[in-house]
């Protein structure tokens, strides 16, 4: 299923951010506080899919008083069940999720979980985040890519590659507000579209949404093309009303969206889970689809 009958088979898109941020809001949200693991941890233990990653964290740098923003800095909850979700190969996503997929993450934090993940079963994934993540991020590569420690009862997938980071696990700097997504063609491979973009646990911050759109625009325009459109997963955590309603007004503004339903969800990222997962495709991409 590649983006054309995936929008197809989603059926109309959302209408309304007024009324889909009401309908997401009127559930019962259990309290997942801000949505850190552990904000005070050094590192973490994380077990997905029978591979046991330890990932390095800096309280210190999420607490300091660094402008430019820090929560990069340490794991969100939401993080850990969407990469669980995601190496499970869903259904939904089998047309734009498969070993021949390029994937682009934004916003990744200084673990890198999603990338470290789903880079074992895709072509190429990069992983993106603002200059001051990189550092921990590729000691968390690096530490973690080659060798991830494997539990003797996990049987591996049959489409699962012998694991070559430098090849396939790539981290760039990349801010919203100034760099530009050309960048990423020295990442990817030549020639080749974007599949997936991926975005997770980074709306939070309304004066961020207009640049964090304006690049899901530029990313979705590298290289694809109306057959092989890329297809956008926003992944949140259910916090601000106010926040998510202005965030997919502007996405909406360029984009068809959907809200993912539920028989297609694990049951941690399910309606009454404080989490939400919605899919975009370019307007403009999805009409020379039809």
């Amino acid at each position: 299923m590649t983006s054309q009958p995936l929008a197809a088979a989603l059926g109309k898109p959302i209408e309304d951010a007024g009324e889909e941020t009401f309908l997401l809001f009127s559930q019962d949200i259990p309290s997942n506080n801000l949505g850190f693991v552990d904000s005070k941890a050094d590192s973490l233990e994380v077990e997905i899919a029978g591979h046991e990653y330890i990932l390095r964290q800096s309280p210190g740098l999420l607490h300091s008083n660094r402008g430019e923003g820090t929560t990069g800095a340490v794991i969100w909850k939401i993080t850990p069940l969407l990469a669980a979700w995601l190496t499970s190969l869903p259904r939904i996503l089998s047309g734009v999720l498969h070993n021949r997929a390029v994937v682009v993450e934004l916003g990744c934090g200084v673990a890198g979980l999603t990338g470290l993940v789903l880079s074992r079963l895709v072509q190429c994934y990069v992983l993106t985040d603002q200059a001051y993540v990189m550092k921990y991020l590729k000691e968390n590569i690096a530490a973690n890519a080659t060798t991830p420690r494997e539990k003797k009862t996990f049987k591996k997938r049959t489409n699962e590659k012998k694991f070559t980071p430098g090849e396939r696990l790539k981290a760039l700097a990349l801010d919203w507000e100034v760099d530009s997504v050309q960048n990423l063609k020295s990442a990817i491979p030549p020639g080749a579209p974007i599949d997936l973009l991926i975005i997770c646990d980074c709306v939070y911050n309304e004066y961020l949404i207009s640049p964090l759109v304006q690049t899901c625009v530029d990313i979705c325009r590298l290289g694809s093309t109306a057959a092989d459109a890329t297809v956008v997963l926003v992944a949140q955590q259910l916090r601000s009303d106010t926040v998510c309603e202005l965030f997919l007004d502007a996405l909406m503004k360029e984009f068809n969206v959907w809200r993912i339903p539920d028989n297609e969800l694990s049951s941690q990222l399910r309606s009454g889970s404080g989490y939400v997962v919605h899919l975009a495709i370019l307007r403009d991409q999805v009409r020379k689809a039809e």
